[in-house]
């Protein structure tokens, strides 16, 4: 019956097929999901189609129905292609469909509600999509319970939507909340927990509380190496950020130490894929010029714009890493 339910409503949605090339929407697959950097962690199964059993026993037997996730992933090509003006009626009237037939208080209606928040918040929409969370929120609470991951989930989208509107007071106790959640159901050392100790490292920084910042950091950091390895992407991601705190506060050598790994990790990542033993020699011995340039200009002049530049440069070698500093 349920596949009978989701293969109407596939045959449903092909009113809403683009029409472009076969080679144009292949070409979507390499294009960066609008959602992934602003909402690490959330709901990856379901980003990607699938749920596996595993992951459904974490969300506490509760499993998003299938066409809820083809509804998602249809969603954020329209998104990703700006035609919104398709994205946001087709959410709307699946949210509608869903409380026709469920009620407003059911999990699969606030898992639509996230949805239709995430195209408000890409649209720049804080307001609109931050109103829409809450009543997420509202609605997982009290179906799924205040400890469960999909509460988790929209506590740190809501989170990152009032960090976005420079709300960070208020964004600190939901993402200290979500954290809590994920440490009590994942255990304290899931990179899922590192994911959530960066976002929160972010917003302490913003509120200049760099001790905690750093602590975090430190924290998210040790989980990403022993749990995924020292060259796992988000290694990299993490040191860049610790960094840039201990620059903020004018800890220059801390910083250099954790720039110099990060640029010698990448330097010997290029080595090896080109074969080029003399160049492995030098990112293993050699101080980068990139390292004295950037830590030269933050000794000479300050902080100030002057090392915006080289900190984006750095972001954009490790573009394909999930964001959790935006």
């Amino acid at each position: 019956e349920e596949e009978k339910k989701h293969l109407e409503f596939l045959n449903q949605l092909k009113q809403y097929d683009p029409k472009e090339e076969q080679a144009e929407k292949e070409g979507l697959d390499d294009r960066k999901d609008p959602f992934s950097s602003l909402f690490p962690g959330e709901d990856d199964d379901q980003r990607h189609g699938s749920q596996s059993p595993s992951v459904a026993a974490q969300q506490g037997g509760y499993e998003i129905p299938a066409r809820l996730r083809t509804l998602h992933n249809l969603v954020i090509q329209y998104a990703s292609q700006g035609r919104y003006e398709v994205a946001v009626p087709l959410c709307k009237q699946a949210l509608e469909d869903l409380e026709k037939s469920s009620g407003h208080s059911h999990p699969d209606v606030a898992t639509m509600l996230n949805i239709l928040a995430l195209v408000y918040r890409d649209q720049n929409k804080y307001k609109e999509a931050t109103d829409l969370l809450n009543d997420a929120l509202d609605i997982r609470e009290q179906t799924l319970g205040g400890e469960h991951p999909a509460v988790a989930a929209t506590l740190n989208n809501l989170a990152v939507l009032y960090g976005k509107r420079g709300k960070y007071t208020e964004a600190e106790p939901l993402c200290k909340r979500a954290l809590e959640i994920r440490e009590k159901v994942l255990g304290t050392n899931h990179p899922d927990v590192a994911k959530q100790l960066n976002n929160l490292a972010l917003l302490c920084q913003n509120q200049g509380k760099f001790e905690e910042v750093e602590q975090y950091y430190q924290r998210a950091l040790h989980i990403y190496q022993t749990r995924l390895g020292p060259d796992d992407p988000n290694v990299a991601k993490t040191k860049n950020n610790l960094a840039n705190a201990y620059l903020k506060q004018g800890k220059y050598q801390q910083a250099e130490e954790l720039y110099k790994e990060i640029l010698s990790s990448h330097d010997l990542e290029l080595a090896t894929r080109r074969g080029d033993e003399t160049r492995t020699r030098a990112g293993r011995d050699g101080q980068p010029d990139l390292v004295r340039a950037l830590m030269g200009a933050a000794l000479g002049a300050g902080l100030g714009g002057l090392l915006v530049e080289p900190l984006l440069g750095l972001q954009k070698v490790h573009s394909s890493i999930p964001g959790n500093s935006s």
